[in-house]
Formats: structure tokens, C-alpha cells, sequence
């Protein structure tokens, strides 16, 4: 009886013990608000493979960098548990970090000045970022070339991608 009662009093301290350090480290675990930052990671707490996303936001015409864009990026672990992330870009800049121990999809919402608000996907996975087909109805003229360019380091994987915004 007395070995159930320390068990207890263990797993309950243990419990507390948790909560406490997710909740001093600063992180945000799960979020139904809007954060604003530099850049948008996901990554877990432990150190993991990373799948960086970096590039542009660019006039899909001039392929002129877009300066003031709002990006908005949304990771759905469960129908509970939602990760959503904003950035406020003045340069035209983006990242997005993420460990790849599965297929991640992130819907992506763009907002920007003179530009149609684009709503799309992106797939983060080991061998890196790749574009939904929705892409093409964004941007009809949006072409292969312009896809996500994917380079395996050790414990990275970097992808450069510049978004294609349509004028209004």
C-alpha cells in the first residue's frame, strides 16, 4: 500500500514538475493566437533534423522583391492542437524552421499591399519543401523552375523558395 501511495506522489510531482518547466521556458507549446516574429519555427524542443525555408516575397512579373508582406503560417498537429505563427516583413524576407520526423503541412496566408492575398500550402518533409498544385491556380504562369530548390547539409536540409505574388 505504501509503495502505491509513493508511486503516486511520484507520478503527480512528476506532473507538476513538467507543466512548470514547459510553462518558464518561454516557448509557446500551443498557440490559438497570432504571434509575431522574425521568423516562423516550429521545431520541437530537442535538438532534431531541421528543414529550413528561406527566400522572397516577389512581384511575379518583375520579379522585383515586395517589401511590406504579412505572412501567416498554420500547423495542424490534431483538431486540438494548432501552431499558428505570424511575421511582419518589412524586407521582403521570410524563414520558416521546422524538424522533419514527418510530413508537415503548413498552410501559408499572404497579405501584401496591391497583391491578390495568397492561400496555399507548403509540405516540409526530409528531403525538403515542396509546393501544393494549388499553386498554378494562384498563378497560372507561375513556372517549374521557380519550385522550392532543396540542398541536403548534415542535420539540415535548406530550401529556397520565393513566393510569386499576383498584382490586384
Amino acid at each position: 500500500m505504501e509503495s502505491e501511495m509513493k508511486r503516486r506522489n511520484f507520478v503527480k510531482n512528476l506532473g507538476i514538475f513538467t507543466t512548470g518547466t514547459m510553462i518558464m521556458s518561454g516557448s509557446n507549446l500551443y498557440s490559438s493566437e497570432i504571434e509575431s516574429i522574425k521568423n516562423i519555427d516550429f521545431s520541437p524542443f530537442s535538438k532534431t533534423n531541421k528543414i529550413i525555408v528561406k527566400g522572397n516575397f516577389v512581384d511575379s512579373k518583375t520579379l522585383q522583391p515586395v517589401k511590406e508582406v504579412t505572412i501567416f503560417a498554420k500547423q495542424n498537429k490534431s483538431s486540438l492542437f494548432h501552431l499558428n505563427k505570424k511575421i511582419e516583413t518589412i524586407d521582403g524576407t521570410f524563414e520558416i524552421q521546422t524538424a522533419y520526423s514527418e510530413v508537415k503541412k503548413i498552410k501559408i496566408e499572404i497579405q501584401a499591399n496591391g497583391y491578390k492575398p495568397y492561400h496555399n500550402f507548403i509540405y516540409l518533409t526530409k528531403q525538403g519543401c515542396f509546393i501544393h498544385s494549388d499553386e498554378w491556380k494562384y498563378n497560372p504562369d507561375f513556372k517549374e523552375e521557380n519550385c522550392p530548390k532543396n540542398t541536403q547539409l548534415e542535420q539540415f536540409t535548406i530550401s529556397n523558395f520565393n513566393f510569386h505574388l499576383i498584382k490586384e
